[in-house]
């Protein structure tokens, strides 16, 4: 297990590279991740470790045949179990109407926040099995528990990602507010699932709503800290079937360890963007 210390390391998603800006191999290991990924999108993790000494490289070989096992992707389904999650209220019947919010931009929402779950589920599993001591011999690569994991559907051609300096001083300030739902305070970072979904304000506005009451009872971090549970075993069984030796530089390692074993960062973000999905899975206009 880390130290304190070690999980102060701390990454600002809003200043990691953007994917749009990587060129080199930085730009074909951006791509390679997205492919045995299945995902559409990088989170800031990777991006942030893109800026370390090479602690890009070595993460990514690191986590690479983890990855390739498909018993991260096979893991997801214990994170999302609707019982462990902060779900909403059902909304009020035209509740998104009345917020603008279209059938075709739901579907667009539902797909964003899909896709941030799957990369975000797949970087904590495959992540904490890089920092935490493998628990005996790694678990068969499918068995009756972790079927293998189904693809997820074809992914549709998602809004780009804001910058900051396209977002007006209200709805930054906005995001910052709904950011603080299972924060911590040495862990203030935006996180981009926020930003991304600025697109849609009056969809925030409902989920800012939708939330304050699951922050205010304690349901988002009773979630938080049962999927750091969770995620901790699944990945203690993983971790057996990483590379002997790691070689990944410390700053680049103090960096993914803050990552899965803060409580504010990853593991916050998996809650409440699953307990999002179920949501609105659930829903309609």
């Amino acid at each position: 297990m880390e130290t304190k210390e070690t999980c102060k390391h701390i990454h600002d998603p809003v200043s990691a590279i953007s994917e749009s800006e990587a060129t080199g191999e930085t730009a074909a290991i951006f791509t390679e991740i997205r492919r045995c990924m299945q995902i559409p999108l990088l989170t800031s993790i990777w991006r942030t470790l893109a800026g370390t000494e090479g602690g890009l490289n070595a993460a990514w070989a690191a986590a690479k045949p983890l990855v390739e096992s498909g018993r991260p992707a096979a893991a997801l389904e214990q994170l999302r179990d609707p019982s462990k999650l902060p779900v909403p209220e059902p909304l009020a019947e035209g509740q998104l109407a009345c917020a603008e919010v279209e059938e075709r931009q739901l579907s667009m929402i539902r797909s964003l926040i899909d896709a941030y779950n799957r990369s975000n589920g797949i970087n904590l599993i495959t992540l904490t099995a890089l920092v935490i001591d493998p628990s005996g011999k790694a678990v068969a690569e499918h068995s009756p528990q972790h079927p293998p994991p189904a693809d997820p559907p074809p992914w549709p051609e998602l809004p780009p990602l804001p910058e900051k300096n396209e977002l007006s001083p209200p709805m930054w300030a906005f995001l910052q507010r709904i950011n603080r739902f299972g924060s911590v305070p040495d862990q203030p970072g935006l996180a981009t699932l926020w930003r991304h979904l600025a697109h849609w304000p009056g969809f925030l506005a409902v989920v800012h709503a939708a939330l304050a009451p699951l922050e205010r009872d304690g349901t988002i971090r009773r979630s938080i800290e049962q999927l750091l549970e969770v995620s901790g075993q699944e990945a203690q069984h993983i971790a057996a079937l990483r590379p002997t030796t790691l070689s990944i530089p410390e700053p680049a390692r103090g960096i993914i360890a803050g990552y899965v074993l803060n409580p504010g960062l990853v593991v916050r973000m998996v809650s409440i963007g699953y307990g999002l999905a179920h949501w609105l899975h659930t829903e309609r206009l």
